[in-house]
C-alpha cells in the first residue's frame, strides 16, 4: 500500500479497504452540505534542508503553506492523499525525516495523510522512514491502496520505476491487481491515482517521460464503468482534459513546489464528494493567479 499515515491524536482509524469505508471525521459543515472532503497534493519535492530553494521557491515553505492552508478551510477532510514525487531529487532518508515534520500538524489535527511513489522517491528509504513491516503488500515491490468511504472508492497506484529517472511504470502484476481490485470493489463511482501522467505515441527522437504502459491501464480502465477519473501528477501543471476512448476524466494536479513554466500555479486541490460528483477546486499558492478558485467537475451519471 502506499504510505498510510495515522493521525496523532487519533489512531482509532479504519484503514479502506473493499469491504469497509473509512471512518470520517465529520464536522458541522461537512455535515450541513452533505460532502465529503478530500485534500490532494502532489509533487512535494521536500529535501532535508527545509530551506533549500529551487527554481524560485523554498519547497518547505510551500509546503507548510499547504498544510496551514488545510487547516484553515473549516471541514477536516477524510484525508490528505499525496501524489508522489515526495522527496526532492532521489529519496535521501532525511527528505523523508523533514517532510514527516513538516505535514505534523496535519496528523496532530486528527487527519489522515495517505502518499504514493513517484520517481523521485526512494522505495527502500520511503518505506523506512514511514511504514510497518506489518502493513500488508497486495503487489510484491509495489505499493497500493484501495481507500473507500460510503460516496466513492480511490484506489492509488505505485508507478515509481527508477529513481531519478523520468518515465514510469505501472507493471503486468500491478495492472492484474488493479484490474481484480476494481472487479471486487463496491460498486461506487471510482477514481485511480497514479503519479505519472498517461503518455501516448511522441514524436519519432523524443523521449517518453510519462507513463509507460499507459494502453494497457486503459484498457484495464474500459472495463470498469465505475472508474470515471485517473489523477496524477508529475508535470507540474494544473490541467484537465477526456480520454477519447474511454470518456474517463484525466486530471492532472498542480505541485506543491515548483513549476516548470513560470505562468502556470502551484498549490494543492480540495476535493468535494457527493452522491451526484466529484468537484476539483484548484488552491493556487498565489491568490491573485487566474487559474485559482478553479473547479473541475466529474459527474458520476456520466
Amino acid at each position: 500500500m502506499p504510505i498510510t499515515l495515522p493521525s496523532i491524536s487519533r489512531r482509532r482509524w479504519i484503514k479502506g479497504s473493499l469491504a469497509a469505508a473509512l471512518a470520517p471525521v465529520w464536522s458541522k459543515a461537512q455535515e450541513a452540505d452533505n460532502a465529503e472532503t478530500w485534500v490532494l497534493f502532489s509533487d512535494t519535492h521536500i529535501a532535508a534542508d527545509k530551506t533549500l530553494e529551487v527554481r524560485g521557491v523554498i519547497m518547505g515553505e510551500n509546503l507548510s503553506r499547504c498544510v496551514n492552508q488545510v487547516l484553515k478551510i473549516g471541514q477536516k477532510p477524510f484525508g490528505v492523499l499525496i501524489n508522489g514525487d515526495v522527496a526532492y531529487l532521489d529519496g535521501q532518508q532525511g527528505d523523508y525525516d523533514t517532510f514527516l515534520n513538516l505535514i505534523s500538524p496535519l496528523r496532530e489535527s486528527a487527519v489522515q495523510v495517505h502518499c504514493t511513489l513517484g520517481n523521485h522517491d526512494d522505495r527502500k528509504n520511503f518505506i523506512a522512514a514511514m511504514t510497518s513491516p506489518q502493513d500488508p503488500r497486495p503487489v510484491e515491490g509495489r505499493h497500493v491502496e484501495v481507500l473507500s468511504s460510503a460516496t466513492m472508492n480511490w484506489v492509488l497506484l505505485d508507478s515509481l520505476l527508477e529513481i531519478n529517472k523520468t518515465p514510469g511504470q505501472l507493471g503486468e502484476a500491478q495492472l492484474g491487481w488493479l484490474d481484480r481490485t476494481l472487479s471486487a470493489a463496491a460498486d461506487k463511482p471510482t477514481v485511480v491515482m497514479s503519479h505519472h501522467n498517461p503518455q501516448g505515441p511522441v514524436p519519432e527522437g523524443k523521449k517518453l517521460t510519462g507513463l509507460l504502459d499507459s494502453d494497457a491501464l486503459f484498457t484495464v480502465l474500459a472495463k470498469h464503468k465505475k472508474v470515471k477519473a485517473l489523477i496524477y501528477g508529475h508535470t507540474h501543471t494544473w490541467e484537465h482534459q477526456m480520454h477519447d476512448a474511454t470518456g474517463i476524466h484525466l486530471i492532472n494536479l498542480p505541485p506543491v513546489a515548483y513549476v516548470f513554466n513560470q505562468a502556470r500555479p502551484n498549490g494543492w486541490v480540495i476535493a468535494k464528494v457527493t452522491a451526484e460528483k466529484l468537484e476539483l477546486e484548484l488552491r493556487a499558492l498565489n491568490p491573485a493567479h487566474e487559474k485559482h478558485g478553479e473547479k473541475i467537475v466529474v459527474s458520476w451519471a456520466a
